[in-house]
């Protein structure tokens, strides 16, 4: 049974993280049951949000800022778990050798530009379209 645990932020906040969380499994990793993701609502440096996989691709933190808009604290948190869904499924292997990171069967040097990672644009390309299957769900 899937885990999602959600830390700081106002209450509502809280009830918005872990529905967008449940729904973004359903969506993208339906048939996975053995994640444990933590979202800590936060003042977050340097990003509105981050994902961090911890001792396993079953474990993972994501931290977003508490001072986001309803609409880009839904998108981000769809952002993040779809990093969820690729480190979940193997797509994507921080830390290969040395500087270089594995995307599915391709390695990727960490001097590539932020905006040019297959990752990011994959996550940036998805993110609006989930976010509109939370709306459209009514879960917010």
């Amino acid at each position: 049974m899937n885990m999602i645990d959600v830390i700081g932020g106002k209450v509502s906040q809280k009830e918005i993280a872990f529905n967008v969380v449940a729904k973004m499994i359903d969506e993208l990793m339906p048939r996975l049951r053995t994640l444990e993701i933590t979202v800590r609502i936060k003042d977050v440096k340097d990003a509105i949000a981050y994902c961090m996989m911890e001792d396993n691709n079953r474990q993972f933190e994501i931290e977003i800022s508490r001072n986001l808009s309803l609409k880009d604290f839904v998108t981000a948190l769809c952002h993040e778990m779809v990093h969820v869904k690729q480190f979940a499924r193997k797509e994507l292997c921080a830390e290969v050798s040395g500087s270089l990171t594995r995307w599915k069967k391709s390695k990727v040097s960490e001097s590539t530009d932020y905006w040019d990672l297959p990752w990011e644009k994959e996550a940036y390309r998805m993110e609006s379209k989930l976010a509109q299957i939370c709306w459209d769900a009514d879960i917010l």
